[in-house]
């Protein structure tokens, strides 16, 4: 078989990311070395320097000091704000077959993954590769949802989309796949400088695309929770973003001559789910209050695309066409309470379920605690 070359491209900031991570990092290295003579794996790592130290000659001596120690690694720097630009950067510089994505308090659970990946792209053509993972929560190793609940479905159905990018959302994560390069430069797909989920809408843009789907049983991504992660923060402009993100996905449909009507689920779902993450943030960053609640529905039912996008998943004669009828229920339930604008009563259901985890037991790992 002929060589094949994987480009890992890894965000993260230097202090925190890879001198606080260096055990990871080290074990990631280590694959590469193990597996570099048969598969022909080389390593490309996107950094972007600066978020965590402001001191330049500090980022300098650390970046001279791996690329030293690891001479595959190669240090990237450059603009922007985010994982979307540094990630962009590595695309455009990578020369690898396959692109592999990662963060750099994350890491990968064997020496095998590289070959595993390529054992089953390269006879099926893949243009993706979906991997199952694992959450690494506070010392503890909690194995995710796996993606057998959707692999099997038709990639163009409802029901692909829901449980791929949202109820189970595996889809959703750049981490845990194998990328074929020639799949992304033909169809352009780069990631979006947002402030939050770039990795969700590159993943809808790739989708939209029509690749090839090919799922590893194998766990082939190992998640850290990282407090200080932008995942666990609470940001002011989250609504903004998420709306953006509609947006972004309804021009892209455009750009790629395709028909919104066999793409609209993906935007119905993400204001729907946006709409409750939002108002959990809000309420635990507003100390609990039922009012943070109320003004983050009331911002998601007022704004025209959740209007519009609540009074389509609350209609009756628009069937849902996904089988799970607790998430028919709810959504059905909860978009129509937004469409009347309930919003007090709504907030109180919402509390509810943040205050009986349900939420959480609907979450890819279940219970955490």
């Amino acid at each position: 078989m002929k060589k094949r070359v994987i480009s890992i491209l890894m965000v993260g900031a230097l202090a925190m990311g890879l001198v606080t991570g260096c055990g990871s990092g080290e074990n990631t290295q280590d694959s590469q070395g193990s597996s570099k003579g048969s598969s022909g794996k080389k390593v490309t790592l996107s950094v972007l320097a600066g978020q965590s130290t402001t001191d330049a000659g500090i980022e300098e001596f650390i970046d001279a000091a791996l690329e030293k120690k690891y001479p595959e690694i190669r240090m990237i720097k450059g603009p922007g704000k985010g994982p979307g630009p540094a990630r962009n950067r590595g695309l455009k510089l990578a020369k690898g077959d396959y692109i592999v994505f990662a963060d750099a308090d994350d890491y990968l659970p064997d020496t095998e993954i590289f070959r595993k990946y390529i054992s089953i792209a390269e006879p099926t053509g893949a243009d993706i590769v979906v991997s199952n993972y694992a959450r690494l929560w506070e010392d503890k190793i909690l194995p995710a949802s796996k993606h057998e609940s959707f692999a099997l479905c038709s990639p163009l159905s409802e029901e692909f989309r829901f449980r791929g990018f949202f109820s189970v959302g595996t889809l959703s994560y750049v981490w845990g796949k194998l990328y074929r390069s020639e799949f992304l430069k033909k169809n352009q797909i780069i990631f979006t400088e947002i402030s939050y989920a770039e990795d969700k809408l590159f993943n809808m843009q790739c989708y939209i695309c029509n690749p090839k789907y090919v799922f590893l049983e194998d766990v082939g991504y190992v998640y850290r929770k990282n407090d200080v992660s932008v995942s666990w923060q609470y940001r002011s402009d989250s609504t903004e973003n998420w709306f953006k993100i509609a947006y972004e996905l309804k021009g892209w449909i455009e750009k790629k001559n395709k028909e919104p009507v066999e793409y609209i689920s993906l935007t119905r779902y993400l204001i729907f789910f946006a709409a409750f993450f939002d108002a959990k943030m809000e309420y635990m960053q507003r100390k609990k209050r039922l009012r943070a609640i109320h003004k983050i529905l009331k911002e998601y039912g007022d704004h025209p695309v959740g209007k519009k996008v609540f009074c389509e998943l609350a209609d009756r004669k628009r069937p849902l066409q996904i089988n799970q009828w607790m998430w028919k229920a709810m959504i059905r339930i909860f978009s129509f309470g937004m469409k009347s604008k309930w919003y007090l009563l709504m907030s109180v259901g919402v509390k509810i379920l943040i205050t009986q985890k349900v939420d959480e037991r609907l979450s890819d790992t279940g219970i955490r605690e």
